[in-house]
């Protein structure tokens, strides 16, 4: 799942699966063709010499025409061929200050707003390839020299069994949780309050929590004891499943309202002998209003720092941007502090070709924003946690940039 630095951490209570053993099968080199012998065999004998009858070898020869279109073929077919690679070009561009096909990206209810203009982009990867969808050798081929797209082998970001679901509900839950994790670190910057509680961001198709749980859904009790979304309180959780002889009883909270469920764990296939109901629990926050995010067929959770970003903008007066052309990448945690992510190469190409004039790109992506297709075209500022990424952006509003931080810093 490429865009895989995401922030804070999760427990899982999930079935386990076996990982495959990855095989390298080489191809022998083909054997050397044969070796014409020579005309003259034994000496120099003139074929008109007297006895002498000339030794006519028997040679064969393909036509140029059906060599020509056997080679044709072959390499027809060698582009054709599938290989477990997945490719990363610049995706869409999205403005997350403006509607997006008529929707607001970010929408906040049950507080003051203020109205937010100007740039603040939000960049993607589109992914081609992957479990289920390999692409073709001409594909991997032409955009290894292409310089702006990058080819790297499934398995660095996939497990060999995982299928396309999987991947779709990891994307989705990387997503969720940047969500809240982004709200969380824009409230902290802003000194406003919140509670820590224990979602559920991810459901295993098949388990028991499957059609009882959804994603989304605050854990607050199990078996009548309150929990919080501390190590411990997630730690109670999974203690109760394990012990359960029978079924968990849960109070959640979905959607504003509280109700109570009952899920019965099960052994799963392959388990180390310990029973669970098929949910992935990580962090979650109980936010004093709402905040609500329309980003559906994005995955991953590098859109962080811009989502802390816009919600500043919005729970604040005045312009943050100040009409600049602002774009930025970075996956975020509840402490602020901005992690790097995968596809910056990508990234950077789509701000340049978008019109940004200022590039917000994590620490730990410097080298790499450095080296990338239109990196020249924006000034690029490093950021180290979301009051930096804050600061940077005040100071580009006001034309305060000459001492912006940036990547070529001896620091960075």
């Amino acid at each position: 799942m490429p865009d895989f630095s995401g922030a804070g951490h999760s427990t899982t209570l999930i079935w386990t699966q076996k990982t495959l053993e990855v095989l390298h099968v080489s191809a022998s080199p083909p054997a050397p063709g044969p070796v014409p012998a020579d005309d003259a065999v034994g000496g120099a004998s003139s074929p008109a010499a007297a006895g002498d009858s000339p030794r006519k070898g028997i040679r064969f020869f393909a036509s140029p025409g059906i060599s020509g279109l056997l080679l044709y073929a072959l390499v027809f077919v060698l582009a054709l061929t599938p290989v477990p690679y997945l490719l990363q070009t610049p995706g869409p561009v999205v403005n997350t200050l403006e509607p997006y096909e008529g929707v607001d990206l970010v929408s906040i209810s049950g507080t003051q707003t203020y109205e937010a203009e100007g740039t603040l982009d939000m960049l993607t990867v589109a992914v081609s390839g992957g479990p289920g969808r390999d692409i073709f050798t001409a594909q991997a081929f032409f955009s290894l020299l292409n310089g702006v797209e990058t080819v790297v082998p499934s398995e660095a970001y996939y497990p060999l069994d995982t299928t396309r679901d999987q991947v779709s509900d990891q994307n989705s839950a990387d997503m969720m949780s940047s969500q809240d994790q982004a709200t969380a670190a824009a409230l902290g910057e802003l000194d406003i309050d919140y509670d820590s509680v224990i979602g559920v961001s991810q459901i295993v198709r098949g388990s028991p929590a499957e059609g009882v749980l959804q994603p989304g859904d605050h854990v607050l009790a199990v078996d009548g004891e309150d929990v919080d979304g501390s190590d411990d309180g997630m730690s109670a959780v999974r203690e109760a499943v394990v012990a359960a002889d029978g079924e968990v009883q849960l109070t959640i909270e979905r959607d504003g309202q509280t109700d109570e469920v009952a899920v019965e764990p099960a052994e799963p296939i392959e388990s180390d002998g310990q029973q669970s109901i098929g949910v992935v629990m990580s962090p979650a926050y109980s936010f004093p209003f709402d905040v609500d995010f329309a980003v559906e067929g994005i995955g991953g959770p590098s859109a962080g720092t811009i989502f802390a970003l816009t919600i500043i903008d919005m729970l604040t007066e005045g312009d943050l941007t100040g009409d600049q052309a602002i774009a930025g990448t970075g996956a975020i945690d509840a402490s602020g502090t901005v992690s790097p992510i995968g596809g910056a190469r990508q990234k950077v190409a789509a701000a340049s070709a978008s019109g940004a004039d200022y590039f917000l790109a994590p620490a730990g992506n410097c080298t790499e924003v450095l080296g990338a297709h239109g990196v020249d075209d924006m000034t690029v500022v490093r950021i180290d946690d979301l009051s930096a990424a804050h600061q940077a952006v005040t100071d580009i509003a006001e034309g305060s940039t000459d001492t912006l931080p940036t990547c070529t810093d001896p620091e960075s």
